[in-house]
């Protein structure tokens, strides 16, 4: 082959492999904030861990984090790592375990936070003084929450699926998680999984009461955080993952008598789970991700006509 035809082979394979690695979503990774007291790989503390969504594999990625980190997490959609730590948003870097305050206090105490695909931000407020709970919005740059909805929609639904009378719910929904849009919690006064519109607060009961303790059980405990995860790569959440912090061997309870550290994933039909994996010594508090990095339309258009380009250089080459 002479050199002006092995130079246009090398440009033309470039220009395909260009189309084909820059196209590429990254691979989805969640992040958790968690303790460990029983893994021998790293020493007893808080960290911040990257979590592989298909193997449930956790591995810090911080250093040791000498206070309380955020229970609750969100990734916004510019990749940022969001928190919700005593009633302030902050924003957290996983390689250092630290966090700068985003805004002025809220005023509201949560561990359920989640930030959809269009950028607007979440929470479930606990209330412990009438014991309901209301979705609110939060201002992800000011960090001013406002209700949405009415006092007592969580409440209500639970009563309904329930069959229970009206104001005898105590809701206590930990996380929040999104899919597509629609938001998601469990209820630990129920272990229920509840689907929340962002728009108007309502909610109801997927599946039913009760349905996410129904593992060998009710040997498992501790669904202490939820998120939205992209496992396709197309930029949107498309599966609900959980954690599973307790196991109970025996049955006994009502303590739990196993660090577990399970990562699970939701059924949005029926509110169980099936285990991906699971982290002896491990709990959770917190649990995020940002949906994949997708080209626009006019970054993909322009990849696949580099795309074309070198097929056709290639054909050129091969006369």
């Amino acid at each position: 082959m002479s050199p002006k035809r092995s130079r246009l082979l090398l440009t033309a394979l470039c220009a395909i492999g260009l189309a084909c690695t820059v196209g590429t979503a990254p691979a989805q990774v969640l992040y958790a904030t968690g303790a460990n007291n029983g893994d021998p790989t790293h020493s007893t503390g808080n960290y911040i861990y990257a979590i592989d969504p298909w193997t449930g594999k956790a591995t810090p990625v911080s250093p040791v984090i000498n206070t309380s980190p955020p229970a609750g997490l969100a990734g916004a959609r510019d990749g940022r790592l969001l928190g919700f730590r005593n009633g302030q948003l902050v924003q957290v870097d996983p390689s250092s375990g630290t966090w700068i305050n985003l805004g002025a206090p809220s005023g509201v105490t949560a561990t359920g936070f989640d930030i959809l695909a269009d950028g607007r931000g979440f929470l479930t407020p606990f209330n412990a003084g009438n014991q309901t709970q209301q979705l609110h919005q939060i201002d992800l740059e000011s960090g001013a929450v406002s209700p949405i909805g009415t006092e007592n929609a969580i409440g209500a639904a639970i009563e309904a699926a329930a069959g229970w009378a009206a104001g005898t719910a105590r809701p206590f929904i930990i996380s929040l998680g999104s899919v597509r849009n629609r938001l998601y919690g469990v209820d630990l006064s129920t272990d229920s999984l509840i689907a929340l519109n962002p728009d108007t607060g309502d909610a109801r009961v997927i599946g039913a009461i009760g349905a996410v303790d129904l593992n060998e059980g009710g040997r498992f405990s501790g669904y202490s955080a939820l998120t939205g995860v992209d496992l396709n790569n197309d930029g949107s959440f498309d599966a609900l993952y959980g954690t599973v912090n307790f196991y109970d061997p025996d049955g006994r309870g009502p303590q739990p008598s196993q660090r577990f550290g399970g990562i699970a994933r939701y059924n949005l039909r029926t509110g169980t789970w099936s285990l991906v994996g699971n982290n002896p010594g491990l709990i959770f508090f917190g649990l995020g991700s940002s949906p994949s990095a997708v080209p626009e339309p006019g970054v993909t258009a322009l990849l696949l006509g580099i795309g074309v380009f070198g097929v056709k250089a290639l054909r050129r080459v091969r006369r």
